[in-house]
């Protein structure tokens, strides 16, 4: 007895064919289905068909990458109109794109809790002075980070009490100058009095 194929040629509204897994589908069905319009015009969220898989990925690349470049650019024009400093980091940081990701992350909670819905109105300086003294980029990455809001369902009085908590902190570390520099302390030279 030969059995029955999982994998057939379905075509797609791009226009692609591609061999697609209709194991889901009964085996006496999975013929008929891939030689169907189905894919092509019925299928998909509004039913108007669906594109391939490699067209989805490339299209969902081109969207994300869209909305990130308008989240920049929202980004700084918040920035701007604010007065917020320039986020820091080290070079690294920068050429990974972590300054950056930090900029948007700082501008979704400042923009959260400035909104006209903002459930703290009466503290809007307080928040900006608070965000304007927090400009370690790593800071907002590892408190504030899309995926740690997410993760723990932040609503706006969290994003406060972090703000303004943090603020609080970075003041008590600038006066006590209790700052871990990256500089290396002992200045000397390998081969110069080395004791090896």
């Amino acid at each position: 007895m030969s059995k029955i194929p999982t994998h057939y040629p379905v075509k797609y509204k791009c226009g692609h064919t591609v061999s697609t897994d209709l194991s889901k589908i009964p085996p006496s069905k999975r013929a008929a289905a891939a030689r169907s319009d189905f894919y092509e015009t019925r299928a998909g969220k509004d039913n108007d068909g669906m594109v391939c898989p490699n067209c989805f990925k490339k299209q969902r690349k081109t969207d994300t990458t869209a909305f990130l470049n308008q989240l920049m650019l929202d980004a700084e024009a918040f920035e701007e109109e604010h007065q917020l400093p320039d986020l820091t980091g080290t070079d690294r940081m920068i050429s990974s794109g972590l300054v950056e990701g930090a900029r948007r992350d700082r501008y979704s909670v400042l923009s959260s809790l400035l909104g006209d819905d903002s459930e703290y109105p009466e503290d809007r300086q307080s928040i900006l002075d608070a965000a304007q003294s927090l400009t370690w980029a790593g800071w907002w990455v590892n408190n504030l980070s899309f995926k740690t809001r997410k993760d723990n369902d932040y609503g706006q009085k969290e994003l406060y009490t972090l703000v303004i908590d943090g603020a609080e902190q970075e003041a008590k570390r600038e006066d006590s100058n209790d700052r871990i520099t990256s500089e290396n302390p002992h200045d000397w030279n390998p081969g110069e009095d080395d004791p090896s």
